[in-house]
């Protein structure tokens, strides 16, 4: 992790060097720090010892979000310690309905549940219809999961329309990689999107 504090006039004196160097990668820990070290500026660092994952690849993602959960999860957000200040969406409370189960699971502000969420993220205002099941997943804002459609080991980004009876990926224990949708798509009523696949256009199936 770095977390790079400056004086403005420092920082840009290495910046304008760097950029003249036809040589440099023009990365902070390649080239800029390296460069001050050299040149003997005084530099400290801090070791970090709480939660940190880097979060450049799908998988990590992943993983990230479900640090969230269980009962003792590697990233307790409920932790009175150290309060997360955020900006909270304009929206109802989260309603699970009465054919709704919701299992190791967050949700998020104005989400409507009728159907089965296990050890998944629902960012808010997600719709999972009755009798769709969303597993091992995570969900972005604005996202309708309709009737009997099934998500497994995904990543759904924003306002996508998983229409009915669809299927979004596989069980991640068969290690076929996590299916990715790309935000403001649909994916067409009985539609398979494979395990790994990522989509960033409406999908009507094979």
């Amino acid at each position: 992790m770095g977390i790079y504090i400056f004086t403005a006039e420092k920082l840009y004196k290495y910046l304008e060097e760097d950029d003249r160097d036809p040589n440099s990668e023009k990365d902070f820990g390649k080239n800029i720090l390296p460069n001050m070290l050299n040149a003997g500026e005084k530099m400290f660092s801090y070791r970090f010892t709480g939660y940190w994952k880097d979060v450049g690849t799908i998988s990590s993602l992943w993983e990230s979000n479900m640090d969230l959960l269980g009962e003792e999860p590697a990233f307790d957000v409920g932790d009175t310690g150290w309060k997360i200040h955020s900006r909270n969406p304009l929206a109802p409370p989260e309603y699970i309905g009465e054919t709704g189960k919701v299992d190791n699971s967050m949700i998020a502000l104005g989400c409507e549940v009728d159907g089965t969420v296990e050890h998944s993220i629902l960012s808010s205002n997600v719709v999972v219809e009755e009798g769709a099941v969303v597993k091992d997943s995570v969900i972005m804002a604005g996202t309708v999961i309709k009737k009997n459609a099934v998500v497994t080991y995904s990543i759904i980004d924003e306002n996508v329309v998983v229409e009915e009876g669809a299927t979004v990926g596989e069980d991640k224990s068969k290690a076929a990689g996590i299916a990715v949708l790309g935000r403001n798509i649909t994916i067409g009523a009985g539609a398979k999107v494979e395990a790994g696949k990522i989509l960033d256009k409406d999908y009507k199936g094979e």
